[in-house]
């Protein structure tokens, strides 16, 4: 197997799905029979990797005698492996709130708190859009850069799927306008003083941006209690004497 598509074996591939995977690939729209022939797929075996592919919405099926088949696009295939893991994220959590938070809490465990460090432009803005995504009744967000608009739109996505959820969102003058437009639900004042940024995501996660020193982005993650006050503090600090974007 090519050592570039070792990574399909982390997300639940067999060795006979990536040969499946690769040789449709390679070779456009196929016969069961020609796929076997050119991935050395056991002929029986075929139909098993084929059917698991569709099923993921990989791979397409045009209906005939015989069928053929052919790879879905690159950006729907990361959709729909988008779409699989919400699903699982959201049913994991619902089994860690409805199965297992009642017996931790009935066994008097003591929870333990949290702290990590955040390196890099890509990891911090993943962190943020993380913290964002665990808020069920309000998150405040202070970006203090100016955000691109892909980065807003990341927001948004998220934002959106929950109509009951409090925004707030401080940045710069600059910024506030695109940040109402695309978020129209969330309130959003502007001010040029600010050191830093961050998300607190329903007052118990939060992420607190270090250092933007040269495209240095550093960030602090927890759900430590004591941070999550400490920033709630500052966030409202800010906020009483910032400017309302209408």
């Amino acid at each position: 197997m090519d050592d570039r598509f070792q990574i399909l074996e982390k997300i639940g591939l067999t060795t006979y799905d990536i040969r499946v995977f690769q040789t449709l690939l390679n070779g456009g729209v196929m016969s069961a029979q020609e796929v076997s022939r050119a991935s050395r797929v056991p002929y029986p075996k075929v139909y098993i990797s084929l059917k698991k592919l569709i099923d993921m919405k990989w791979v397409k099926e045009e209906k005939g005698w015989p069928s053929r088949y052919y790879l879905a696009s690159p950006d729907e295939i990361l959709m729909r492996y988008k779409e699989e893991m919400e699903k699982r994220l959201s049913e994991f959590e619902a089994f860690l709130e409805r199965v297992v938070r009642p017996i931790y809490s009935s066994k008097g465990m003591t929870e333990r708190f949290d702290v990590w460090l955040v390196n890099g432009l890509k990891a911090v803005m993943d962190t943020f859009i993380e913290a964002i995504k665990l808020a069920k009744r309000e998150v405040k967000i202070a970006i203090p850069f100016e955000p691109a608009q892909s980065f807003i739109d990341q927001i948004k996505a998220v934002v959106v799927k929950n109509p009951d959820l409090s925004v707030k969102v401080l940045t710069s003058e600059s910024a506030a306008a695109a940040v109402k437009r695309a978020i129209p639900k969330a309130e959003v004042r502007f001010r040029d003083a600010m050191f830093g940024g961050g998300v607190i995501s329903d007052s118990k996660m939060v992420v607190l941006m270090l250092s933007m020193a040269q495209g240095d982005y550093t960030a602090i993650a927890s759900n430590h209690p004591y941070l999550a006050m400490l920033a709630e503090s500052y966030f409202s600090y800010l906020w009483e004497g910032a400017q309302s974007q209408i």
